[in-house]
């Protein structure tokens, strides 16, 4: 049916009333498959295609809500993060929600969440542009009207907003610390709003809409704008970035997309492609109103990239490709095995000296939190500790190679799998042997003995994994390092941020160690700054969560396999080995689930929000696994066999081939 002139107007509570009565005819019954809805759909339109009277009514509606005056801030912020920052955006929302706004019957953007409830938004945005496009030809609003000339109006409003909105965050001092071109060169930002507002003031005035060639120079300047935020997104990951300069850039980029879309739909061949795509992006924008949670998830990913790549960066001395590697790596492990039986010792004497619980899961976290920051500082490795940034470094390749490569994925991986079962060898193997030693030394040389029996029988047998829950506390550990690969991540980015290395090597304040040294503890400072907080970190976690439990009656502590191995060392040496034969057997299979608790739990999560932070699919996780798992089973010594082994054994069987086929010629 083809309108002939404009329909008569309606009052907004009927127009809106007609169009929720067409959209609950257009909704889908719960169940239905995708192939289902669009079936439905093609009904629906077909319906009111064949009824006048309604689909009189319905045109009617359309055009009173299109010719509501002043509605460009619905079509330049529907879905658009404000210029408040992160912080009191985030207040606002969590107000709305708490306490709704009241509707404003005369702006769009009241009636758009009135007309689509959250029940409705999950399907409505999913309807495919056919529907769109068979609905507007259904329609056919007079080319001419006044409602589709007050649109064209507020859609060129609009445009002038998002353009300067744009022009201005160009601006901003922290955008332009991280990418200084933007100040030095003509900025695309700038330079489109130079550009479009001439433009746009000439639609406002009622002159000829954009032509094709126009549209393709701000195209080509919008495109420029795409390149500059990737910049900005690459030097963030290298310099660091704030909460702040992570919400600007997202921020930004809306900004820009919706200016894209908004430009297409003012050109003078403009079809309902165009305002397709734009009604498309304001209902699933309108989704995204007032949540909160997606909110905070969408800001915390982009600023979890960051951190994680940091992690990556220190994950990848983690990894090691070749003997040499393994063999420093349990050098290191080794180093830390044996500071971890000290700290064991010392913790032992803490615990005698029956001291209140706070004040003692103080001293406990100071113990472990220095003792791990000795070992880093040391060069050495405590073998818990990497699961969280290895984690990283294999999302990292993942992202690189993508699932095209799986075969070098796999070798990674087992890169990842080899270099870890070392660094617990070298951390377990070392620290059991020397916390041994130092019992037999303290019994030589102490008249009393290291602990009371009844507390040395007590450091073994609540290591046993079923009649204690030292599995469960092995999870609650491994919660913590994972976590401490966060924090370092997170501290990491922020000493890039804060630039804290230049700042140490140009500050008067370290003027007396002279300019070398200076700059020396800078870089080590900018190296290190992370990884030290994180050892401190994950040392108050592990010291804090025993004294939580005791506190609230709660079944909370801590297991650390190389902590509980030491443990077993000093009791076992201390009472004798002989002296409790089955509770040592179940306290050394604890050890052994204990550990692999604290690296699978660790590892889990890191992986999981590495992954997450980069939008990677669990698909190709699932795939490298099953090769990986494939791999051991089919040749178990993959386990132990570096490249260089692979290649060496490769080139050994090479060379007897020859030598065979030699003799054979002869």
């Amino acid at each position: 049916m083809a309108a002939t002139g404009e329909s008569a107007p309606v009052s907004v509570p009927t127009a809106v009333h007609s169009v929720k009565r067409f959209l609950a005819d257009l909704r889908p019954a719960r169940g239905m498959s995708k192939s289902e809805s669009q079936a439905h759909f093609r009904r629906v339109l077909e319906l009111w295609r064949n009824d006048a009277v309604r689909l009189a009514e319905l045109r009617a509606a359309v055009l009173t809500l299109l010719a509501l005056p002043r509605q460009q801030s619905f079509f330049a912020d529907a879905g658009v993060r404000s210029a408040l920052g992160f912080t009191l955006e985030l207040a606002i929302r969590i107000g709305n929600r708490l306490l709704p706004m009241p509707h404003d019957r005369e702006a769009l953007a009241d009636i758009a969440h009135e007309l689509v409830p959250p029940r409705d938004q999950p399907w409505l945005v999913e309807v495919p542009g056919q529907v769109w496009q068979r609905l507007i030809e259904m329609l056919a609003l007079p080319a001419g009207s006044a409602a589709l000339t007050q649109t064209r109006r507020n859609l060129s409003e609009a445009a002038r907003l998002l353009t300067y909105r744009l022009a201005g965050a160009a601006l901003d001092r922290e955008l332009l610390r991280a990418e200084a071109a933007l100040e030095l060169h003509e900025s695309p930002f700038l330079a489109l709003n130079a550009l479009l507002v001439p433009l746009l003031e000439r639609i406002r005035c009622g002159g000829e809409p954009l032509s094709r060639s126009e549209l393709r120079d701000a195209e080509v300047l919008l495109e420029q704008c795409e390149i500059a935020l990737d910049r900005v997104r690459r030097k963030m990951r290298e310099i660091g970035a704030s909460v702040r300069l992570t919400y600007l850039v997202a921020r930004m980029e809306q900004l820009r997309i919706r200016l894209t879309h908004v430009l297409a739909t003012l050109t003078a061949d403009a079809g309902p492609e165009s305002a397709i795509v734009l009604l498309q992006e304001l209902l699933s924008s309108d989704l995204r109103r007032d949540q909160v949670r997606q909110f905070i998830g969408t800001n915390v990913n982009l600023l979890a990239r960051n951190v994680t790549d940091h992690a990556a960066r220190h994950g990848e001395h983690y990894i090691a490709s070749d003997r040499s590697g393994l063999r420093r790596m349990f050098v290191a492990a080794a180093g830390g095995g044996a500071i971890i039986a000290l700290i064991a010792l010392i913790k032992v004497k803490i615990t005698l000296a029956h001291l209140p619980i706070l004040t003692q899961s103080i001293l406990y976290g100071l113990l472990y939190g220095i003792g791990f920051v000795v070992i880093h500082m040391l060069g050495m490795a405590v073998a818990t500790k990497q699961p969280a940034m290895t984690a990283a470094a294999l999302a990292n390749t993942l992202e690189d190679r993508r699932p095209k490569q799986f075969d070098r994925l796999r070798d990674t991986a087992l890169n990842v799998v080899r270099t870890q079962i070392v660094a617990v060898l070298g951390n377990v193997g070392i620290a059991l042997p020397v916390a041994c030693l130092i019992a037999i030394v303290w019994a030589l040389t102490q008249d009393a003995p290291l602990a009371p029996e009844a507390k040395l029988a007590e450091m073994i047998e609540e290591l046993h994994p079923f009649t204690t829950g030292s599995i469960g506390f092995a999870a609650i550990a491994g919660v913590g390092l994972f976590l401490s690969g966060l924090v370092a991540g997170y501290f990491d980015n922020q000493a890039r941020y804060l630039q804290l290395g230049d700042r140490i090597a140009r500050s008067s304040r370290f003027r007396w160690l002279g300019p070398d040294r200076a700059l020396a503890l800078g870089r080590y400072i900018d190296d290190h700054y992370g990884a030290i907080l994180g050892n401190m970190f994950v040392g108050m976690y592990l010291g804090l969560a025993g004294g939580l439990g005791a506190m609230t009656g709660l079944p909370i502590d801590i297991r650390h396999v190389t902590l509980s191995s030491a443990n077993v060392g000093l009791a076992a040496t201390s009472l004798g080995w002989h002296t409790l034969p089955a509770a040592i057997a179940w306290a050394a299979a604890g050890i052994v689930l204990i550990g692999m608790v604290n690296l699978l739990v660790s590892f889990a999560l890191a992986l999981y929000v590495a992954m997450k932070s980069k939008r990677l699919g669990v698909a190709q996780l699932f795939t490298l696994g099953k090769l990986l798992i494939a791999q051991i089973a089919r040749d178990p010594r993959a386990l132990w066999r570096t490249a260089n082994d692979a290649a060496g054994t490769g080139a050994q069987s090479r060379a007897v081939a020859s030598a065979r086929d030699a003799q054979t010629k002869r």
